[in-house]
């Protein structure tokens, strides 16, 4: 039997009617409370500290200390300036692209879930609980958090207000950008699946093009992502090639291809940013020493790592068999792996270094492989019956919510107006 293609087959015209009402419901609602959340952080209301009043400066035309040569978000900002204002339009811009993330999460999850619970031959009553189920997942994903200690209590050294910086987040509230970006490192994410399945034994151009695609869109947008996702693709170009004895490098080469225009792109970006000096005259660069950043932050790397990743790496040591077999779980830890690696590694030099900014890749992996996880965790829960991981069930759920709690908790500290830069 052919395997489904993800995003193939079943499309949101088959989603149930419940189901459908329920995802625009909590999408609406989702929206409203993150819009008023970039509504206050853009007017800099007392307390809600921010990056957004550095989005407003540049959409606004005002130079600053920072250069963002990064065109769609912006572009699209200043468009809705003309008519809100900067700091409105800044505000509405991240929300719409964020919540644009939700829809592209929940499109492909549907059909991650969908592949292994023969939807279509399900009753309406099943269907519309499978629906539910997994837009339940989708708002969970883009709400839960690391985790943290309660508040006055400390945790081998982490305290209530050590709630994000060194353990870190799929979910960074704070940040335009990251959240603008995350609708095309979906698509890019599945898209990239989808052909290095394919690629080998039918190559067609246009079967590159939604990935292509993808890419370009989320490096103009931020390329945080891109750095993390370009060096996965093309190692495992690389193994294909070894194990294929140089059979697949032409393909390859023509996959490639069409990622020039965002290695195009990538270059404009970086020569303005990582050259010449800053706005405080220090020198500009990608320096390299191992956890110099991270270390400022932390003072347990791995407790940090255990604190941000407790579900997915449990649900790992459990399905590890899961890695041969399902070919997004294990781009997904390859992912969050290569984020990892770079942030270990390298920084930015001058004042920006300590903004950790190669920390957005590590969390875009973090992204992903939450995701992929939440899929599997659906996925052993429904097929109970044929796993003997059953009995593990409820301390995944359990973890889980507790990632959700945390998620939520910090979010509604967000909401009542705290500084969000010095968690």
């Amino acid at each position: 039997m052919k395997q489904m293609r993800i995003g193939e087959k079943i499309g949101w015209s088959k989603e149930s009617r419940i189901g459908r009402l329920v995802f625009i419901l909590l999408l609406f609602l989702y929206t409203g409370v993150m819009l008023y959340l970039f509504l206050m952080q853009c007017y800099e209301v007392p307390d809600f500290i921010s990056d957004m009043p550095a989005y407003v400066e540049k959409t606004a035309g005002i130079a600053g200390d920072y250069e963002f040569p990064y065109p769609l978000f912006f572009t699209v900002a200043k468009l809705f300036a003309v008519f809100l204002g900067a700091p409105a339009a800044v505000a509405v811009t991240t929300a719409i692209l964020n919540s644009f993330g939700v829809c592209t999460a929940k499109y492909y999850m549907n059909r991650q879930v969908r592949s292994f619970v023969c939807y279509e031959e399900m009753s309406e009553k099943k269907r519309c609980m499978t629906d539910i189920c997994v837009t339940g997942a989708v708002f969970a994903l883009f709400l839960l958090g690391n985790l943290y200690s309660p508040k006055n209590t400390a945790f081998f050294g982490f305290d209530y207000a050590y709630r994000c910086m060194g353990i870190y987040t799929p979910n960074p509230v704070w940040n335009a950008t990251y959240m603008a970006t995350r609708p095309f490192a979906v698509i890019c994410f599945f898209e990239a699946v989808n052909l290095l399945s394919e690629y080998r034994e039918n190559f067609q151009w246009k079967k590159c093009v939604p990935f292509a695609l993808s890419l370009f869109l989320t490096t103009i947008t931020k390329p945080s992502y891109t750095l993390v996702v370009v060096p996965v693709f093309g190692l495992v170009l690389l193994f294909h090639a070894i194990r294929s004895k140089g059979k697949s490098l032409k393909n390859a080469f023509f996959v490639c291809v069409t990622m020039i225009p965002t290695g195009i792109d990538l270059l404009y970006q970086y020569s303005g940013v990582f050259s010449g000096t800053n706005a405080l005259g220090e020198e500009t660069g990608i320096g390299f020493a191992f956890a110099k950043v991270w270390g400022n932050f932390s003072s347990n790397i791995p407790l940090s790592i255990v604190m941000g990743m407790a579900l997915p790496l449990g649900v790992l040591v459990l399905n590890l068999g899961e890695l041969k077999k399902n070919g997004a779980y294990r781009f997904a830890w390859l992912n969050y792996l290569m984020g990892a690696g770079m942030f270990l590694v390298l920084y930015e030099k001058g004042f920006r270094m300590l903004h950790a900014n190669f920390s957005w890749g590590y969390m875009h992996g973090m992204f992903f492989v939450f995701l992929m996880t939440l899929v599997l965790v659906i996925k052993n829960t429904v097929q109970w019956r044929k796993s003997w991981r059953i009995i593990f069930a409820a301390a995944e759920w359990a973890v889980l919510l507790a990632h959700l709690a945390c998620g939520l908790n910090f979010l509604w500290y967000a909401l009542q107006g705290n500084d969000l830069a010095g968690f």
